[in-house]
């Protein structure tokens, strides 16, 4: 009876441990943050674009796999990247359209918009000092008002997998403003 016992108990320890990707790694845990952000459209169909999701590499080279929008709502994600910014002072920002250097220059001066890194495939190395990385996200409506609850940046550094949640979502509204 003890044997079954101590069984059952390392089958519910197996089963619950997670197998996922971990949260703490060299871009950091779940971001504190809190809240969201919208971007005004001129028709359902429309591409918006957002540029407010940065962080550090704090370890070595890391390549990202994927990023994710968590729970979309009339909202598809069409593709990502990967930028090097000198400073949390600016930010790429968020507009309708595809994101284009003269908009990415209005934000955030001397952002290098083309040597930008398209995911999957981003391949990030430590960033030093004020250095962050900057993921951009385009993302394409198909109703009048879209959705995302939060973002997810899945990544590989050292031969382990890694997890880094954005705990916010913006919503893409069509219409003069949000």
């Amino acid at each position: 009876m003890g044997g079954l016992a101590c069984g059952l108990a390392l089958l519910l320890t197996a089963a619950c441990t997670s197998s996922g990707p971990s949260t703490d790694g060299p871009f950091g845990s779940t971001i504190q943050s809190s809240g969201g952000y919208c971007i005004p459209a001129a028709r359902p169909g429309q591409f918006a674009y957002s540029g407010y999701e940065e962080f550090p590499n704090t370890g070595g080279k890391a390549t990202i796999d994927k990023v994710r929008l968590v729970h979309p709502r009339h909202l598809r994600l069409v593709t990502a990247w990967a930028v090097q910014i000198s400073s949390s002072i600016y930010s790429i920002g968020a507009g309708t359209g595809y994101p284009t250097m003269s908009a990415i220059e209005a934000n955030a001066p001397g952002t290098p918009w083309g040597h930008r890194q398209r995911i999957p495939g981003a391949v990030v190395r430590h960033t030093h000092g004020q250095q962050l990385i900057d993921l951009v996200i385009l993302v394409k409506t198909s109703g009048k008002f879209g959705t995302s609850t939060a973002i997810d940046v899945y990544y590989e550094s050292a031969g382990t997998r890694y997890l880094l949640h954005f705990p916010y979502g913006f919503s893409v509204r069509v219409g003069p403003t949000c």
